[in-house]
């Protein structure tokens, strides 16, 4: 189905605009004056207190190692992206907030897709980079990719962000390869009350969300739901093609021809509950579901031009019991179910999964800590293809898969300055082999105040091949007597995983009362990595892609961080240098390589009890692929500005903002597969209101 979207012109658009500007003021006038409210006024000015850079230093993260840490002292590096950073950067997706952390890739594809990784060897189809919600994975598995522009998630409802940087399959098993990022969502007893938030850019596309929240005895729970409709990039002002074909195939594949498809509409719904029946107790419950439709794109010179329907739903239960100060588990239950219409991949693809896991922290002495637990999850998947060509075909209609983890984490104090911590895991997945993930960190705090803080670890993780990868074959693009221009096919052999170990050393300082100093260095090497192997018929013109355990690679670098941090205001500067070399010249790795430089520069100032000023800079350079990719990625600014004012006694809060002001129009980002990719809009004005009751 080809469905043609009715586009908004700008006229209307900021006629629109208008009318959120007169609602505001119409709201404005009507509340009470709170410049005369004295206790109004008292509680802003708490809010202007902002933590301090010790109490920054003590906030408690919980991704480095499975149970709550003081983020100076963690065993890995770990960035942390608040609630406040997302509120006030005005941005509607996860991504386009990831790329202002060090270490961070993000490249946009399209309007609606973006690929992410940490430390590089990211792309659409690479799980190097393991996604959690709340500590749950949300990846899907079929393909190794992670969906964000489908994850039922609204943004508003997130807590943090936490970005770890390095190996971490310790704790949380395959795919932790080069980091994780875990999305944070906020508890129904942090939503308290009703929120309306409405954003309308420029270009039509809107973003909306409604969510309420209530407690009453034991009880607490909120309910979310939001509607997302973006426009293509057509409409939007870019969506210029380039190709990576010469000129005759242009106009035989009719390349020249395409006209972007990247809008999409989705419906989002998340519900939780707690339940605490007494002081050691607490349940927590939930689910979530995403209904997306959007448009397709090209993958190996096929473009369907057919629309792409998704359903997800994600639910857990878990109950946490503490069974005294030094002593406490949880074990719950989650399941993701999704399923997907997308002809330009394969006609149908849907998997259920689902995953019992329980932990127990407790104190072996009164300086030495333990967290041991496991899990037990069992995918169920199905396929089905509409074509024996120009589909991604996979050798069984249905699959069921088993993974088993188990984990031990030991911190010790050994002194008042000297740390140790130990982290192992042991899994077994049915498809693949059993395997092992280690981490091994040494702390120690050059101050008695325990202000500054050196560190240096050894870390083991790896990953696992996807279902695509180890099932699936293809034929695209066919020609009469020679069939498929393009053959892909899985290794006669089968696969290994793919292995990394790193060396790591940091630095964690609090310089002075309001400045803060952060260094990482490492030196990573990956083994097995799973890429593809090109053969070329010269007579036929005919290309056979293998995958297989193509052949290794060695990643190095450093990141800095600065923050200084004071009631009225703050700002955090970095740089990021990540280097990667393969073993072999322009290896195919289906993803990536990273960035090798990467700065930054974020500030927030609060003007005046009711005035927010917020800047967010980042500049990733080009990447050179060696021919791997159609396209190599370009270098890229990006400066976002944003003002919001609060009114009626904080009850209200409009915004307005300018998003990548350097740019009218960003590059075309290629990836694995595509043939042929677009520019996307870049400058975009927007404007925002919330409010709460």
């Amino acid at each position: 189905m080809f469905t043609q979207k009715s586009p908004l012109t700008r006229s209307s658009v900021f006629a629109s605009m208008l009318l959120l500007m007169f609602t505001f003021n119409v709201w404005l006038f009507a509340s009470a004056d709170e410049s005369n409210n004295p206790q109004a006024k008292s509680d802003k000015e708490k809010n202007l207190l902002k933590m301090s850079i010790e109490e920054l230093m003590e906030v408690e993260v919980v991704s480095a190692s499975r149970q709550p840490q003081k983020i100076s002292q963690l065993s890995v590096p770990v960035s942390v992206i608040t609630a406040e950073d997302i509120h006030y950067s005005g941005v509607t997706t996860i991504p386009e907030i990831l790329q202002f952390a060090p270490g961070v890739d993000v490249r946009r594809r399209d309007r609606q897709r973006y690929i992410v990784g940490v430390r590089g060897l990211f792309g659409t189809f690479s799980d190097r980079t393991l996604i959690l919600i709340d500590g749950r994975p949300a990846i899907e598995p079929i393909y190794g990719t992670t969906h964000w522009e489908n994850l039922p998630i609204l943004i508003e409802d997130i807590e943090r962000i936490e970005i770890v940087r390095g190996p971490v399959g310790a704790a949380w098993g395959a795919n932790a390869f080069t980091g994780a990022i875990n999305i944070i969502t906020k508890k129904p007893s942090q939503c308290l009350g009703g929120l309306v938030s409405s954003t309308i850019n420029e270009f039509g596309d809107t973003y909306t969300h409604l969510r309420y929240g209530h407690t009453q005895g034991q009880w607490s729970w909120k309910v979310s739901a939001g509607y997302e409709d973006v426009e293509d990039s057509d409409v939007a002002g870019a969506g210029k093609y380039f190709s990576g074909v010469i000129t005759l195939m242009d106009t035989t594949m009719g390349f020249n021809n395409f006209e972007t498809r990247d809008w999409g509409r989705f419906w989002k719904f998340d519900t939780q509950a707690e339940y605490r029946p007494d002081d050691q107790t607490h349940w927590s419950f939930g689910a979530a579901h995403s209904s997306g439709q959007e448009g397709d794109y090209e993958f190996i010179g096929v473009f369907p031009r057919r629309d792409i329907l998704t359903e997800y739903t994600r639910m857990f239960v878990r109950m946490d019991y503490q069974f005294d100060t030094d002593t406490s588990a949880y074990i719950q239950w989650f399941g993701d179910h999704w399923n997907t219409h997308c002809k330009v991949l394969t006609e149908r693809v849907a998997y259920m999964e689902n995953d019992i896991e329980a932990q127990i922290n407790f104190k072996h002495a009164d300086n030495h800590t333990i967290s041991l637990g496991g899990n037990v999850r069992l995918n169920h998947f199905l396929m089905r293809n509409q074509s024996s060509t120009d589909e991604y075909i996979f050798d069984r209609n249905k699959y069921n898969e088993h993974w088993m983890g188990f984990f031990l984490v030991d911190r010790w104090h050994a002194t008042d300055r000297l740390t140790l911590e130990g982290q192992i895991r042991l899994d077994n997945y049915s498809e693949t082999t059993t395997d092992w993930s280690a981490r091994f960190t040494t702390l120690y705090a050059l101050d008695e105040q325990r202000n500054h803080i050196i560190r240096a670890g050894f870390a083991r993780s790896f990953r696992s091949p996807s279902v695509a990868v180890r099932r699936g074959t293809a034929s695209y693009l066919q020609a009469p007597v020679i069939g498929g221009l393009f053959l892909t096919q899985r290794s006669p052999d089968g696969m290994d995983n793919e292995g990394t170990y790193s060396l790591e050393a940091g630095y964690t300082g609090q310089m002075t009362e309001n400045l803060s100093l952060n260094m990482d260095a490492y030196y990573q090497r990956m083994e097995r990595l799973i890429g593809v192997r090109n053969v070329t018929n010269p007579f036929t013109g005919v290309t056979t892609s293998t995958f297989d355990n193509v052949n290794g690679a060695t990643s190095w670098g450093t990141e800095t961080s600065l923050a200084w941090q004071h009631r009225m205001g703050k700002i955090t500067a970095w740089y990021a240098y990540n280097a990667l070399t393969t073993d072999e010249f322009a290896q195919i790795t289906r993803s990536l390589s990273p960035a090798q430089h990467k700065t930054g520069l974020s500030s927030r100032w609060y003007l005046n009890e009711n005035w927010t000023f917020n800047t967010n800079y980042v500049f990733q350079n080009g990447i050179d692929m060696f021919t791997s990719v159609v396209k190599d990625p370009h270098s890229f600014h990006r400066l976002d500005l944003t003002l919001s004012r609060r009114f009626a006694k904080d009850k209200g809060e409009l915004m307005i903002g300018v998003m990548d002001i350097l740019n009218q129009t960003t590059a075309p980002v290629a990836c694995t597969g595509n043939l042929t990719a677009h520019e996307t809009p870049g400058r975009m004005f927007f404007a925002r209101l919330q409010l709460k009751f």
